[in-house]
């Protein structure tokens, strides 16, 4: 997988930074080491190999389901996902970034929308 700018990556030594300017030509690597700074480009979950479009559309999406609950949060994103399914508004890159952080709210919070389901093609066979 390539490395896009803003992408969170970790070094040899476990620490993290933010790509600022790759070069694949030249192979090489511009990194943001500022701790305050990668904290916020991992805000909301690391998004890589997102573009700044993509991260955008991402980071919006993820602001119009705040609630103070987290419940309603997970809610709310199951919901939108869904809509965007019938419509097709986004890009699927996106659409599986979300899909993601559903999950991972879902594993974390212990809590699976009353409405939920997924197509059968996700469920691992054994």
């Amino acid at each position: 997988m390539k490395m896009v700018n803003g992408d969170v990556i970790f070094l040899g030594n476990g620490r993290p930074a933010v790509v600022k300017n790759v070069d694949y030509g030249a192979g090489t690597v511009e990194l943001e080491n500022d701790l305050a700074k990668i904290q916020k480009q991992a805000e909301g979950g690391i998004k890589n190999n997102l573009d700044e479009k993509q991260r955008a559309a991402y980071n919006v999406s993820l602001k119009n389901i705040e609630s103070d609950s987290k419940k309603e949060e997970i809610q709310n994103l199951y919901d939108m996902i869904q809509s965007y399914k019938e419509t097709k508004r986004v890009d699927p890159k996106v659409m599986r970034y979300l899909e993601n952080e559903l999950m991972h709210r879902m594993l974390r919070d212990e809590y699976t929308p009353p409405n939920y389901q997924t197509d059968l093609r996700n469920l691992a066979q054994t």
